[in-house]
C-alpha cells in the first residue's frame, strides 16, 4: 500500500504514514548498527597486528636513515619541508601539505634519535 492509496480524509492517515516511515527508518538504523558493530569487532581484532607492523616498519626506517650522513639527512629534510611549503603556497589541500612534510618529520626524528658516539680525549704529545 502506498501513501496515495490511503484515504486522505481519514484522521488516521497521517498517523499511519508516520508509523510506516518510522518503522522503515528503525529497520535501517538497526541494520547500520549491526554493520558498525561487526566492523568495530574486525578493527579490534586486527589492531594489535597493525600496531606491531607499523612499529617494526618505523624502527627499520629510522635505523636505515640513521646510517646516512648528517649532511644527506639535512638536505633531504630541507627538501621535503620545501615541498610542503610549496604545496601550501600553491593552495593545495591539507592532506597534500602533510604528505609533503611527513618525511621531514621522520628524518628529523632519525637525526634527533641517532646514538651519539662518545669521543675520548686524545693526548697531544709536545
Amino acid at each position: 500500500m502506498t501513501i496515495n492509496e490511503f484515504d486522505q480524509s481519514s484522521p488516521h492517515h497521517l498517523t499511519t504514514v508516520v508509523r510506516r516511515v518510522s518503522g522503515a527508518v528503525a529497520g535501517a538504523g538497526s541494520s547500520a548498527a549491526k554493520g558498525a558493530r561487526s566492523g568495530a569487532a574486525m578493527v579490534r581484532a586486527r589492531l594489535p597486528g597493525t600496531v606491531r607492523a607499523t612499529r617494526t616498519g618505523a624502527q627499520a626506517t629510522t635505523t636505515a636513515l640513521q646510517t646516512l650522513p648528517d649532511s644527506t639527512l639535512q638536505s633531504l629534510t630541507a627538501s621535503t619541508v620545501g615541498l610542503g611549503a610549496g604545496f601550501y603556497l600553491a593552495g593545495k589541500r591539507r592532506l597534500g601539505i602533510v604528505a609533503g612534510v611527513a618525511p621531514a618529520l621522520v628524518m628529523g626524528a632519525a637525526i634527533a634519535l641517532r646514538p651519539r658516539k662518545v669521543v675520548a680525549p686524545t693526548v697531544v704529545k709536545p
